[in-house]
């Protein structure tokens, strides 16, 4: 089990907390825990903000300087010996675990000196699901932010190789918190790893998505976890596309784009291959049957295939220029289908919203480094795909939720449910989409409602707002057990055609 260890520099200020003092002009403060990236007994941070990545500064007793100070990530570390006679006072150090040292306590002068930290921090463990764009930068902003929240505890995040595999997925590896996806709740449900939440636990619960009701509450109405993301289809196209941005029928779709007769390179960019071919079907379902939930699953049945949706499958594909939806490169090339859109060769693009975060990698790559594409991020524009002819659509989504260990109990079971109510919060959820160090944004699909309208996000991600409606179509049924999704699969490869 591989498991990533991100360590955060604690606030200054974090002992003043622990030990009810104040830090006075006199410095009598301590002890002021510290830890260093030196790893090295023979360094420590200075502990005042001033001084803080400088190699001269002001305190009470006149300019300090120091030609032996090293400047870190910001922060200026001095040399141990140097530090404690700058306080007068003395200082000891704890151990890691392979025998290293990255903390550092300095006493004022008097002060009772002991051995271990005077506060211990309380460790708790999650297992998050990471299929996330920039993921390091995901769990090193999760894990700082929150012990700054809550300095008592020492998260450590679990980032398995594989999420669903054996040994190293999420049904056989143990920690405390465990985001599970909606076929892993399922499994851990069943597995007897998790335990419900009480009446109350689920901080405002009215703001999740009705898809997230659908995944994380059973049918007696308790919740099984905290939605964090969810996940549907989109329809991107052309800002200035007029036409499209006025659709909200299928047939319309099939007559601004042209069915079988649209003008070449401005068709419809459809994945038809592999498992999207059974997804594309389920999702139809989804808008034909969406409050009913037998009947959905009876024609997921390769032996009882609905023609009505093999009908508007086919449909869509005539909209796809020849070799686009049931193209073999769909599957060996991730991106195909949307290069091709940002090269102009189609008029509309169907795929998850983390798309938009590709295509801005993908537009920033090509731009710098060999060519220009058609489409810029400030072209691009974002609705529900509409794929069927139905008084209100609906559209399959999916839904990861923080979960709860069965064996948690007392302070353990309430700083995992901190930690799962913290990282599913509405602010929380725009630090996780629009990284606070500037870097770009990742556009994966919040399950709070009130991420989509919150006006910090939207200053940069303005999108975010036109992404609500489609989630709000998103609808899951619990699958029956036994479902041959690969046999049906193959059936609907005999029924339909290759363009």
């Amino acid at each position: 089990m591989k498991t990533i260890r991100i360590k955060a520099v604690l606030s200054l200020f974090l002992a003043l907390v622990f030990c009810g003092t104040v830090f006075a002009a006199t410095n009598v403060v301590h002890p002021v825990e510290y830890q260093s990236p030196i790893r090295d007994a023979s360094w420590a941070q200075i502990p005042f903000e001033n001084g803080t990545g400088a190699l001269e500064w002001e305190t009470d007793k006149g300019k300090v300087t120091t030609e032996g100070a090293k400047i870190i990530d910001g922060r200026t570390y001095v040399p141990f010996r140097w530090a404690t006679e700058l306080f007068g006072g003395a200082a000891t150090w704890s151990s890691l675990e392979d025998g290293t040292t990255d903390r550092v306590y300095l006493y004022a002068p008097g002060a009772e000196i002991t051995t271990t930290p005077t506060v211990a921090r309380r460790p708790l463990s999650t297992i998050v699901y990471n299929w996330i764009p920039n993921l390091d930068e995901y769990l090193t902003t999760m894990e700082k932010e929150f012990e700054a929240a809550y300095p008592e505890i020492d998260l450590t995040i679990m980032n398995l190789p594989d999420y669903y595999g054996d040994p190293y997925g999420v049904l056989v590896n143990q920690a405390d918190v465990y985001e599970c996806d909606e076929v892993m709740l399922e499994a851990m449900k069943a597995a007897d790893k998790l335990q419900p939440l009480a009446a109350g636990e689920v901080p405002n619960p009215d703001d999740f998505l009705q898809i997230c009701k659908d995944v994380a509450v059973d049918a007696s109405g308790t919740w099984w976890g905290i939605p964090h993301w969810t996940c549907t289809d989109f329809m991107f196209y052309n800002k200035n596309d007029t036409e499209l941005a006025a659709v909200t029928t299928f047939s319309q779709l099939e007559q601004v784009i042209g069915g079988q007769d649209h003008t070449p390179g401005q068709g419809l960019l459809v994945n038809f291959m592999g498992y999207q071919t059974h997804n594309r079907y389920m999702d139809l379902l989804m808008d034909l049957y969406p409050t009913d939930p037998a009947t959905y699953w009876s024609y997921v049945d390769k032996d009882n295939v609905n023609m009505q949706v093999v009908d508007y499958m086919k449909r869509m594909i005539a909209m796809e220029d020849p070799g686009i939806g049931r193209n073999v490169l769909n599957d060996k090339i991730s991106e195909y289908l949307m290069r091709q859109f940002l090269a102009g060769n189609g008029r509309a693009y169907v795929y998850y919203s983390e798309a938009l975060g590709y295509m801005a990698e993908l537009i920033d790559y090509a731009q710098n480094q060999w060519f220009d594409t058609t489409l810029n991020m400030d072209d691009i524009a974002i609705m529900p795909f509409i794929q069927a002819d139905v008084p209100v659509s609906a559209s399959t989504g999916y839904v990861d939720s923080m979960c709860l260990d069965k064996s948690l109990t007392g302070q353990k079971r309430a700083d995992a449910l901190t930690f799962s109510q913290w990282v599913c919060s509405t602010q929380a959820n725009v630090h996780q989409v629009a990284p606070p160090d500037g870097s770009a944004v990742r556009y994966l699909s919040p399950a709070r409602m009130s991420v989509y309208t919150d006006p910090g996000l939207l200053a940069v991600a303005p999108l975010y707002e036109s992404m609500l409606p489609a989630m709000q179509r998103g609808r899951y049924f619990l699958p029956p057990a036994n479902l041959d999704l690969p046999g049906l699969t193959d059936k609907l490869n005999e029924l339909l055609p290759f363009n």
